[in-house]
Order: structure tokens, then C-alpha cells, then sequence
């Protein structure tokens, strides 16, 4: 509706071209206007037309401000604002600078009749409309940006990172338990980046260029370093007890297969971060890329050995 009405202003039954600054200026007070309007939102500090709600005590011609207007929670509300913009922001930077050009300064000066500017003139006209429309859009960009690669990445990431609680549960699976060695991913694995995936699926047509693939490498090193500081912690916690064991003269073994409580925590550490590399994979992230994936597999290839003495029935 906004680029409606900007494009109305230079209509031939509209626009008047000695007051073409004037014209201009408008243009770049509602572009600003909006552009601020969406940054506030996206900050909480919006409030809701006729939000305001009556006093308790009863007091008449005195109002209480209601919360303020924040859509930033929801990541398909922030992806819906910020591809708004980055159509808002590609149409103003092209298509609407011609149809300004067009207006005030034309190619063709002879299909003009009240255009007495000599040709220098116009050049310099178009070149300091380019000048004020560039500079009054140049906002646009930093603001998608933000919009993904801050909010839509960090509610994207805090939901990706809530199964990560499970890998602290991975030890207490084998501790004791006798229970032989694993064969596959822990569940909770498959759950972490599907978030990223399903979110990813619906909004991947309507993703900006300027920001492509990068908010998803930005999620998948979060949640990966998260994931391999979560990886670290158990590995050191085994590393104590087993320890603690040694020194009791006490370590457990598995019975017939006689693989200790560690291995398995270790195998089953190690499965699991093949799993992960699977999801990484999925969603269109290159893990050679990503440190934290990088170090996950440095922690867990000790249990290759593990695994390859396994698969030739060695242990």
C-alpha cells in the first residue's frame, strides 16, 4: 500500500514539477517513517492504536498505557516484515527511481513541454535523485539483516538448543545399567535442527538475497558449539568416574561384551554426532565450515576404534 502511494506522487495528474523537492521529500519522510515504525517494532516500542485502558481508580480523562507492540517472538512474523522490506527496498532502488527519473528529469525532453532544463541540468538532476533515494533506502538492508540473522537466528536457536539437555541423560543410559552397547543415535538427535529445517522449508522462497544461507550457518554454529560444550562437560564427567574407578580397583565391566560404561557413553556420543553431521547436512550447511562440528568430531573420534573393534565382533 506505502509503494502505492509513493508511486502516486509522480502520476502526470499528480505531480507538479516546479515543486518536484518537495515531492522528493516527501517520498523519504513516509520511506523513513516507515522504516522506523518497523525498527521500533521489531524492538518493542510500538504502542497499538486505541490500546490504552481505563484507570482502576476511576479517575475520568486519565488513561493507562497498555503493553507495548512487540512482534519480534514469533520468527514467521519477523520473516514476513523483513521480506516486505527487501521487496520494499529492491523496487525503490530500481523500478521507482526510473519512474521518478521519468517524471522529474526525461530522456526525452521533446515529449516534455514544460521541461526547459538544458541536458547538463538533468543529468545533475538524476544523479542527485539516485543520490537521495539510495541514501533514504540504505536502511533497509542493515534492518533485514538484523531481522535474521539476529531475532529469526536466536528464536531459530533456542529452540534447536532445548534438546540439547538430553546429552547429559546419554551417561546415566550406561551407568551401571549393563545394558550393551549402541547401535544408533540417541531420538533426541533427529530433534535438534528440525526447527531450522521446517522453518527453513516454508520461508526458503521468501529468504533475501543479502541474506541467503548465512542465518542458517549462523544457527548451526550455535547450536553445534553449544552442543559440543554439552559433549565436553560428559566426556570429563566420564573421564573422573572412570578414574575413580581405576583407583578403586573397581571399574565396571559390560559382562559377555566387556565393553566398560565409558565406552559405551563414548560410542554412543560418537553415533550420535554422526547424526548430527546428517541434519547439518540436510539443511544446507557445510559442517567443514562450522567449529563447532569441527570440534564435536574431535571429541568423539576417539570412539572410532571403539566402533571399528565393534563391527569386527572384536569386542
Amino acid at each position: 500500500e506505502l509503494y502505492d502511494v509513493l508511486l502516486s506522487l509522480w502520476k502526470s495528474d499528480v505531480f507538479i514539477r516546479p515543486l518536484a523537492n518537495r515531492f522528493l521529500r516527501g517520498t523519504v519522510q513516509l520511506l523513513g517513517r516507515l522504516i522506523a515504525f518497523a525498527k521500533e517494532g521489531i524492538e518493542g516500542d510500538v504502542e497499538p492504536p486505541g490500546s490504552a485502558t481505563p484507570p482502576d481508580n476511576g479517575e475520568v480523562g486519565k488513561s493507562v498505557p497498555s503493553p507495548l507492540f512487540f512482534w519480534r517472538e514469533k520468527a514467521e512474523d519477523v520473516a514476513a516484515v523483513a521480506w516486505d522490506m527487501a521487496i520494499l527496498e529492491r523496487c525503490m532502488t530500481e523500478h521507482y527511481l526510473d519512474t521518478v527519473l521519468a517524471a522529474v528529469a526525461p530522456k526525452e525532453m521533446g515529449q516534455k513541454s514544460n521541461v526547459h532544463n538544458s541536458e547538463e541540468e538533468l543529468n545533475e538532476l538524476r544523479s542527485l535523485i539516485s543520490e537521495v533515494l539510495l541514501e533514504a533506502s540504505q536502511e533497509m538492508g542493515p534492518f533485514i539483516i538484523k531481522c535474521w540473522m539476529e531475532v529469526i537466528s536466536g528464536i531459530i536457536t533456542t529452540k534447536c538448543c532445548a534438546p540439547l539437555s538430553a546429552v547429559k541423560g546419554v551417561a546415566a543410559t550406561y551407568r551401571m545399567t549393563n545394558r550393551p552397547p549402541p547401535t544408533q543415535a540417541s531420538h533426541f538427535v533427529s530433534t535438534i535442527l528440525r526447527p531450522l529445517k521446517e522453518f527453513d522449508d516454508a520461508f526458503r522462497s521468501r529468504t533475501p538475497a543479502q541474506v541467503g544461507s548465512d542465518w542458517r550457518r549462523n544457527v548451526v554454529g550455535t547450536v553445534s558449539e553449544r552442543y559440543s560444550a554439552a559433549v565436553e562437560e560428559l566426556l570429563e564427567t566420564v573421564r573422573r568416574t572412570e578414574e575413580a574407578l581405576k583407583s578403586r580397583k573397581a571399574r565396571r565391566t559390560a559382562g559377555a561384551v566387556g565393553m566398560s560404561d565409558g565406552d559405551k557413553v563414548k560410542l554412543q556420543l560418537l553415533l550420535d554426532y554422526k547424526e548430527f553431521t546428517k541434519a547439518v547436512a540436510d539443511v544446507g550447511v557445510d559442517e567443514s565450515l562450522v567449529e563447532g562440528v569441527i570440534k564435536l568430531k574431535s571429541l568423539t573420534e576417539e570412539a572410532e576404534t571403539i566402533l571399528a573393534q565393534m563391527q569386527n565382533g572384536d569386542t
